[in-house]
């Protein structure tokens, strides 16, 4: 954001890489590959990654993140 101070995160507001990129201090190429790969907290809003501001505020804080893939279900013939 150009040197401008970021305003504080919202509690009812997910944001997208861009946005939440300003506030990590990493890219947001970064956090889809990271949200991809279920190594930070993220959702999916369809085709999209979101972060809300408590998945942004523990991602700057350093905390471990449990991964929280579903096992995909095996279809019986």
């Amino acid at each position: 954001m150009n040197g401008e101070e970021l305003p504080p995160l919202r509690d009812d507001v997910l944001y997208d890489a861009e946005q939440a990129s300003w506030y990590i201090g990493r890219t947001s190429i970064w956090l889809k590959r990271a949200a991809r790969a279920d190594q930070i907290p993220a959702r999916r809003v369809g085709r999209f990654w979101k972060w809300s501001a408590a998945n942004i505020r523990s991602i700057i804080a350093g905390e471990p993140h449990v991964p929280q893939r579903r096992k995909r279900s095996r279809r019986t013939a």
